[in-house]
């Protein structure tokens, strides 16, 4: 028997890998096992699924994508931004509009976010062998405040100057002041672009691979909805 959440073990091997999702791991021979593990893991069916519950339909449930694509704005205008320089934003009219286009799309991702936690957190989102992709989540929100409090540090300007002397003493008192110098805009261009935003990325992907393999969560008392519309086993009430 399976586990809870995985995918049953198909009994014919894969057209493509050639895989039955039951290799055994062997150091001589790695990559039978691991095309066995995804296809147990992560079938290309639940990766490009063409078909969805019917509860995935609400607008509380669209808020997860509604985040990644305001992410995916942030991370294509805050690449054009970086490419600029960090003058870029203040001296070109283009650089502005891409700064405000940053920015707002920052925004949208926090309200999308909070909205996405919060509807989560009351239908009990880690239901059904759910719990990392829970906790990746949260993560992911946590690293978020992160890249955008390193984001503010660099905008070169009086309210970044101002968030940096508030932040600098609290960073003392932690003992890194001298490891991480919010007073320092270079050194914040790097944490953000490089490293916060790096940790994010890799943090998100893990989070939609979880939901993939796993599925999105039914609301709660409606566990017999999970099984997409129009597939075996979906409710005729519920048609």
């Amino acid at each position: 028997m399976s586990a809870q959440g995985a995918a049953p073990v198909p009994r014919e091997p894969d057209p493509v890998t050639n895989a039955t999702g039951a290799e055994p791991f062997s150091l001589a021979r790695p990559s039978p096992w691991l095309r066995g593990y995804l296809l147990r893991n992560y079938p290309l069916g639940k990766l490009l699924p063409d078909t969805e519950p019917a509860y995935v339909s609400s607008v509380l449930y669209s808020m997860g994508v509604l985040t990644l694509a305001a992410l995916i704005v942030a991370i294509i205008s805050g690449a054009i931004i970086a490419l600029g320089g960090v003058s870029f934003w203040h001296t070109n009219s283009f650089g502005a509009f891409m700064n405000s286009i940053h920015f707002w799309s920052v925004q949208a991702m926090f309200l999308f976010m909070a909205v996405h936690f919060i509807t989560n957190f009351f239908t009990m989102g880690w239901r059904g062998g759910r719990g990392w992709t829970w906790v990746t989540g949260v993560i992911a929100f946590i690293v978020a405040i992160l890249t955008s409090f390193t984001g503010f540090l660099m905008m070169t300007n009086w309210d970044s100057q101002w968030i940096g002397q508030q932040a600098k003493d609290a960073f003392n008192a932690l003992g890194i002041g001298a490891i991480w110098n919010v007073m320092n805009a270079g050194q914040q261009f790097t944490m953000h672009v490089v490293f916060t935003t790096a940790l994010l990325l890799f943090i998100v992907s893990v989070h939609i691979g979880l939901i993939r393999r796993r599925g999105v969560a039914p609301p709660p008392g409606a566990e017999a909805l999970e099984v997409p519309e129009g597939e075996p086993g979906y409710p005729a009430s519920a048609s």
